[in-house]
């Protein structure tokens, strides 16, 4: 953790911004066990491209998400647009890290006061944990344990969700679409389907499609539901749903 390494921190540029890095790397690296070494950096010189070198599993790519601010949105969309910007670095051995799932009851960043109930909706944090997935983010979930409720540990533990974020082929999710109203990220997965998730980023509800030519797909696909775990129906060349307010579909497009 960078943090207030900054006092300290000796050098110029990128040797300045890496030094602490490598050499914890280096250390890691004669250890008698397997470590996974991430690095909280914050994305400071464009650390998604050479963490890797350094040793890292997986890097900070942006400030921490609960001090992130996001206008009519809450901040996670901000955070999450932004890691998802560097999807090309992202693969097996080396992951973009979003920061921590700030769900159910959490402490806040700036006062470091008591745990709370997190100020997301419920549509809100299902479209969280969507987007960490897709990006096959790291999932370190970040809140007061005594206090998960169901609500929290249904959107934490969905196994078919989950299964998008460690898919063995490794590959981030990329940016289909994002404007004011819907945001559509894809992400091949080993299998040959495609897992697909429909935000819709309006203060109403929406009705959010895609199409194959978007996609860059063909054919009959197989829609599954992966919040409900159900087969939705075979479709061929778009998809569409109404969505609430702040709402998401995560979908999984298997070929027929």
């Amino acid at each position: 953790d960078w943090c207030s390494y900054g006092q300290v921190a000796e050098g110029k540029g990128l040797e300045r911004l890496q030094r602490p890095y490598r050499l914890m790397g280096e250390l890691l690296r004669r250890a008698p066990r397997d470590v996974v070494y991430n690095l909280c950096q914050y994305g400071m010189g464009e650390g998604w491209k050479w963490a890797r070198d350094v040793g890292g599993n997986c890097a900070r790519t942006t400030g921490d998400l609960g001090l992130a601010g996001g206008g009519l949105l809450p901040g996670f969309y901000r955070i999450g647009l932004s890691n998802a910007r560097h999807a090309a670095y992202a693969g097996p051995g080396y992951w973009n890290d979003p920061d921590y799932l700030l769900l159910g009851w959490v402490g806040d960043a700036r006062a470091m006061g008591k745990a709370r109930p997190c100020k997301l909706t419920g549509n809100e944090q299902y479209s969280t944990m969507s987007i960490w997935c897709l990006m096959a983010a790291p999932l370190f979930f970040s809140g007061d344990m005594g206090k998960l409720d169901a609500f929290t540990l249904n959107v934490l533990c969905n196994s078919e969700v989950i299964a998008i974020d460690q898919d063995r082929l490794g590959r981030q999710a990329r940016i289909v679409r994002n404007n004011e109203n819907s945001l559509v990220l894809a992400k091949e997965m080993a299998d040959g389907s495609l897992a697909v998730g429909l935000f819709n980023l309006s203060e109403f509800a929406h009705d959010v499609r895609v199409s194959w030519k978007e996609l860059e797909i063909r054919g009959r696909r197989r829609v599954r539901d992966l919040w409900r775990q159900r087969d939705e129906a075979t479709v061929q060349g778009t998809y569409h749903a109404e969505m609430p307010r702040h709402g998401v579909k995560l979908l999984r497009l298997f070929p027929q």
